[in-house]
């Protein structure tokens, strides 16, 4: 008898079943309920007005977790939130942010470990000349199973959103990433741009990518795109006729992807952590 799945997250505008896309689930290892999230694992931040927060949420063994953020008028936010359970352990968390007129959130992601992950990330920009920031990256190797669901709503006039993922997939993994902007009534003059970069490092993959624009205003400017690419053959050859496995070779491909998010990181001995951590991935597969 199959055991009845806890739904986590959906798209904000559904879209045909048969891709699969519209829900996201909890890992059968996970336990979760929405309405009752344990205090260790549920905190709740404030950036004070006028003021700068530096935040780092890292996961290395926690299940699960959620982080509510207000922004208020005129402070700045620069969060870290980085993921690194082990390959045979299931993750979910939530992310929340909301932004007050003049405030900006910065916010970089590396969503790397669990065997299965499953993270929404939520960021509104409630107040005039709000500034919703984020990026992100995400590998999945092995069978590993990544679930992303990424919105930034843009409430307020003249809000500036920047959604920049890149992700590299390799062996049997899967991945699905839902990436939102939502130019919400009443936002007029606000900007939004959203790209996500992947990079097939093998076939067998399972890429399936859903960036999602709304708009109930007329006065926005949107643009939303992806990339999805195999490894180049020829730079392929070029890596390893200099000495390089494939493995070493695909690290490299990767790394140089990541960095532009990677350089956002300003802990540099987290920084060296993740490098380490994607260079094992990479090289194991698992």
């Amino acid at each position: 008898m199959e055991t009845e799945k806890t739904l986590y997250s959906a798209i904000p505008m559904r879209t045909w079943r048969w891709l699969g896309v519209n829900e996201a689930y909890v890992p059968s290892d996970v336990v979760w309920n929405e309405k009752d999230v344990p205090a260790a694992a549920d905190r709740k931040l404030s950036v004070a007005k006028g003021t700068v927060r530096e935040e780092t949420v890292v996961y290395r063994t926690e299940p699960s977790g959620r982080v509510t953020i207000d922004v208020a008028p005129g402070a700045k936010l620069h969060l870290t939130k980085v993921q690194l359970l082990p390959a045979d352990k299931g993750h979910v968390d939530a992310l929340e942010i909301n932004v007050a007129e003049g405030a900006e959130a910065h916010v970089t992601i590396a969503e790397l470990g669990a065997a299965e992950t499953v993270t929404k990330v939520t960021i509104n920009l409630n107040g005039d000349g709000a500034l919703g920031d984020l990026a992100a990256i995400y590998l999945g190797s092995g069978s590993q199973k990544v679930d992303l669901n990424y919105v930034i709503r843009q409430a307020g006039r003249k809000t500036k959103a920047e959604m920049q993922v890149r992700g590299a997939l390799k062996d049997r993994s899967e991945k699905i990433f839902r990436g939102t902007l939502d130019f919400i009534r009443g936002s007029k003059g606000s900007v939004g741009r959203e790209r996500e970069e992947v990079v097939l490092l093998n076939e067998g993959v399972r890429n399936r990518s859903v960036p999602l624009m709304l708009s109930g205003e007329d006065d926005v400017d949107g643009h939303h795109a992806v990339s999805v690419g195999k490894m180049d053959q020829e730079k392929l050859f070029y890596i390893t006729s200099r000495g390089l496995d494939l493995s070493e070779a695909q690290r490299l491909v990767v790394e140089a992807s990541f960095n532009p998010v990677l350089e956002r990181i300003e802990d540099k001995a987290l920084r060296a952590e993740i490098e380490q951590y994607i260079e094992e991935r990479i090289s194991d597969g698992k």
